[in-house]
C-alpha cells in the first residue's frame, strides 16, 4: 500500500489518501495516517479498499499538495553516519513545504515507521537539513509512505542533485537492525551528505522504490 497525507483543495485541513494508480484517493471519514498505523496492517488495508472503492476526493499526485506522511508526537531518531542525533517534532515538515532559509547541507535517506506492532512496517523519504554551523534546522519526510509488502529489493540508494549533476549517494539497507527496531516509532537513516548548497539551489532527492521529490533550498513558497 501506498499513502500520502495531503491539504485538501476543498478545505478541512489535511487528510489520509490512499495512492492508486497515480491517483490521491480520500474516503469519508478516513482518519489521519498517524492512527491508522497505530491501527495495524489489517486496519491500513481496510482503510486503504474503502478509499479507493468509496472516494469522495480525487486529484492527481503531482497537482496534490503534500504533507508530511505521519505527525510524530516524540523526537525523531536519526543516524547520521555513526552518529545519532533526535530531531523535536516541531521541526518535521512534508516535502511540499518550504525549506528554511538558513538550510545549507541536506543529509538524505529513509525514515521507517512502525505499523501497529510491527517495527518498520513502512518506508517513506527522509532528508535532514543542517545550517551552515551543522545544527539541524528541518526533517522533511514523504512524500509517499510505503508499506514494506509493496517493496521489491531489501535496499535502496538514496541519492540527490542539483541541475541533473549527482551531489550526494549512499545505501540504506531495509532490514538494518537500528532502523527496524530502533527508539521511538520514526527512526531515520540518512547516509547520502550533500556539499554546501546555495540559497536557490534546487534539490532533487530521489530514494529509489520509495519515490523521490524535489525542493528549493530557502524557498519560502
Amino acid at each position: 500500500m501506498r499513502w500520502v497525507t495531503y491539504l485538501s483543495p476543498s478545505g478541512g485541513g489535511a487528510r489520509a489518501g490512499a495512492l492508486d494508480d497515480g491517483d490521491v484517493m480520500s474516503g469519508p471519514g478516513t482518519p489521519p495516517l498517524d492512527r491508522l498505523l497505530e491501527g495495524g496492517f489489517e486496519a491500513l488495508r481496510e482503510a486503504h479498499a474503502r478509499a479507493v472503492d468509496g472516494a469522495i476526493e480525487i486529484i492527481v499526485e503531482p497537482e496534490t499538495r503534500m504533507c508530511s506522511p505521519v505527525a510524530p508526537g516524540e523526537p525523531v531518531a536519526v543516524r547520521l553516519g555513526d552518529r545519532d542525533v533526535e530531531i523535536p517534532p516541531e521541526l518535521v515538515v512534508g516535502a511540499d513545504d518550504a525549506v528554511a532559509p538558513e538550510a545549507r547541507v541536506a543529509h538524505a535517506g529513509v525514515a521507517a515507521i512502525t505499523v501497529g506492532e510491527e517495527r518498520a512496517g513502512a518506508y517513506t523519504p527522509a532528508c535532514l537539513w543542517l545550517d551552515a554551523e551543522g545544527v539541524a534546522v528541518q526533517l522533511s519526510l514523504g512524500p509517499v509512505l510505503t508499506t514494506a509488502d509493496e517493496l521489491t529489493e531489501g535496499s535502496v540508494e538514496p541519492n540527490t542533485s542539483v541541475d541533473d549533476v549527482e551531489n550526494g549517494r549512499g545505501r540504506v539497507d531495509l532490514s538494518d537492525p537500528w532502523l527496524t527496531s530502533g527508539p521511538g516509532r520514526v527512526r531515520a537513516r540518512l547516509p547520502a551528505v550533500t556539499p554546501p548548497l546555495e540559497a536557490d539551489d534546487e534539490l532533487f532527492v530521489d530514494v529509489g522504490e520509495l519515490g523521490s521529490f524535489e525542493v528549493r533550498v530557502g524557498s519560502q513558497v
